[in-house]
């Protein structure tokens, strides 16, 4: 652009005002979507807490309902564990009996009526102690790692100016600034929070503790370098909360789209209406508690020789059919109140 002359300055102190008042418009503009955005992201994470909240709840409810019944059948499972070792120390077999009789207990491993383990005739048992936790939450971790990683992790440039603003608030915030105690209490609270957000990666919250405090800089509005810079700052934090934006949006789409959270809002609708989801369920588990009972019987009558070799080759395919986890039988009977 052509450098103006002096003859020309009351235009350009006219097109001054007029940049002015365009600044003013902008940063009007952006101050407003900044005030948006932070409601926005505040809004879906508490959606997201509740959420997770509700899946935990619920999760919890599950353990400590089915828990007598899971211990029941861990117990049963490490009793047929034990006969299978006493069948195999304990019995003349000849070399094709025993192969025949490692085959079904290979295939009740297999079909999931007990845990699998080595055979007994290996040189040390594993201990299947590691997975007496709840099913439930084993495939929360699991889901819940698949959902996070589908999530945008922030870049260098995003940290770079998360980092900024956490050693500004610092800065402002560190308790061994001040002397009096009740300042420093308050301080040391603050900065809680402000390290909690950092570590998150959460530009929001630590834009909300900025405002909360009331640190914003005084600004000039009649200065076009004060309004052009804190345009600019504003216009980059917009363009980063964008993105958390987002990524919460993401978050909670494919949270609620996870088998837990799916389960989760069956659940409530279920409970809403008086149901209780959880005790017809119990039914289930219950049924699954005989199969594994039969089990043992079956394996106990062999040891004792109440039932012939042939007869437990052939295995007990009635209770392999009956067949079906904690899980599956939660999520078969909660499936039937699916829309």
């Amino acid at each position: 652009m052509a450098r103006q002359s002096k003859s020309t300055r009351p235009a350009a102190s006219s097109q001054g005002t007029l940049g002015l008042s365009d600044l003013r418009n902008r940063l009007n503009f952006l101050e407003q979507e900044n005030e948006k955005l932070l409601k926005q992201i505040e809004s879906n994470r508490s959606k997201l807490n509740k959420l997770n909240d509700s899946i935990k709840d619920v999760g919890i409810q599950i353990a400590q309902r089915v828990a007598p019944f899971r211990q029941k059948i861990l117990e049963l499972d490490r009793q047929i564990h034990e006969v299978f070792k006493e069948i195999f120390a304990g019995r003349k077999l000849g070399k094709k009996s025993r192969k025949d009789i490692e085959s079904v207990y290979y295939h009740l491993q297999a079909d999931g009526l007990i845990s699998p383990q080595k055979l007994p005739s290996s040189a040390e048992v594993e201990d299947d102690d590691s997975d007496e936790g709840s099913e439930w939450r084993g495939y929360e971790r699991r889901s819940h790692q698949e959902v996070m990683e589908d999530i945008a992790r922030p870049d260098r440039d995003d940290l770079k100016k998360i980092r900024q603003l956490f050693l500004r608030l610092a800065d402002r915030f560190h308790p061994d600034k001040v002397t009096d105690e009740v300042e420093k209490a308050f301080r040391t609270e603050v900065m809680k929070e402000i390290n909690l957000a950092y570590q998150n990666g959460d530009l929001a919250r630590l834009l909300e503790i900025e405002k909360q405090q009331e640190l914003e800089a005084f600004i000039d509005r009649d200065s076009s370098d004060d309004l052009t810079r804190h345009c600019a700052k504003v216009e980059s934090e917009n363009s980063f909360l964008k993105e958390q934006l987002a990524t919460l949006k993401q978050q909670l789409k494919l949270t609620k789209k996870t088998q837990q959270g799916e389960m989760t809002a069956v659940f409530k609708k279920i409970t809403k209406y008086g149901g209780d989801p959880i005790g017809e369920a119990l039914f289930e588990v219950e049924a699954h508690v005989e199969v594994v009972e039969q089990l043992h019987k079956f394996v106990l009558d062999f040891r004792d020789r109440r039932i012939t070799i042939q007869e437990f080759l052939r295995g007990p395919t009635d209770l392999m059919q009956q067949q079906i986890t904690e899980e599956e039988l939660m999520l078969e009977f909660l499936s039937q109140f699916q829309r």
